[in-house]
């Protein structure tokens, strides 16, 4: 639980925010959102967040061409510029600079490799539908990822000395938007690199439950939506406790 309160619980905008292409919005959806805040609270209570609660607060802004221009939160930012297939994000920390994140984009429009503020490098692999299939850390494979009817239904981690599968069953609700519920401890990667889009499509359907082989308990997701279909609400539990994160919207079409 403690990971995920550090990570970066942020969400893929329709319009691809580096690239500019359609990211996992379902035919037929005529409205267009962005993201640009987000909430991430914990309860053993079943209380839902509100802006007094957030364990993780985040704030998005976009430039003048709908990118990703800077991402904030209370101790810390990432702003972003763009050249050519490279995107790099300066990192602030509790007012002191960081070394940048540096994303490559491949072919696809995802990111093929990056490096850290730890000068740690990642390199990933995708299917031919833009899924990300495998990631290495420092040259050695962190995760592997399987895909089913464009929904990713069990992905690996390297734990306690084995590797171990989280396998997930969905709903047969559409993923508006292209939230990642089913991303956290996935792939060694942050969890906000997945939700702005650098890292591959979405699942098609939003993730109903979760569980680790090596568990017999699972993670069962509820959902709250705006009149369009966008999620403002997930609701995780978890052996009783609930972890929630909260989407604030805008239109952008």
């Amino acid at each position: 639980m403690k990971k995920l309160f550090y990570v970066l619980a942020l969400v893929a905008v329709a319009s691809f925010a580096f690239t500019g292409c359609k990211k996992g919005e379902p035919e037929g959806n005529k409205v267009v959102k962005r993201l640009t805040h987000l909430l991430a609270y914990y309860s053993q209570t079943g209380t839902e967040p509100n802006a007094e609660q957030g364990v993780d607060d985040f704030t998005i802004s976009y430039n003048a061409d709908g990118k990703i221009a800077k991402i904030e939160r209370p101790d810390r930012s990432w702003t972003f510029s763009y050249e050519g297939n490279v995107i790099t994000a300066a990192y602030v920390k509790e007012g002191s600079a960081k070394n940048p994140y540096v994303f490559t984009l491949g072919s696809n429009g995802y990111v093929a490799s990056f490096v850290d503020y730890e000068n740690k490098s990642y390199t990933c692999e995708y299917d031919a539908e833009g899924h990300l299939t495998k990631t290495t850390k420092n040259g050695e494979k962190k995760s592997e990822l399987q895909w089913e009817n464009g929904n990713l239904k069990k992905f690996s981690r390297y734990e306690s000395s084995k590797w171990e599968w989280k396998e997930q069953t969905f709903l047969a609700e559409d993923n508006i938007g292209g939230v990642f519920p089913d991303c956290d401890d996935k792939a060694g990667i942050d969890r906000w690199m997945f939700e702005i889009g650098l890292f591959g499509k979405p699942s098609k359907k939003l993730v109903d439950q979760a569980a680790w082989e090596t568990s017999e308990l699972s993670a069962v997701q509820t959902y709250k939506k705006d009149a369009d279909g966008y999620v403002t609400l997930v609701d995780k539990l978890y052996n009783g406790k609930h972890e929630f994160f909260g989407y604030t919207w805008e239109v952008v079409k």
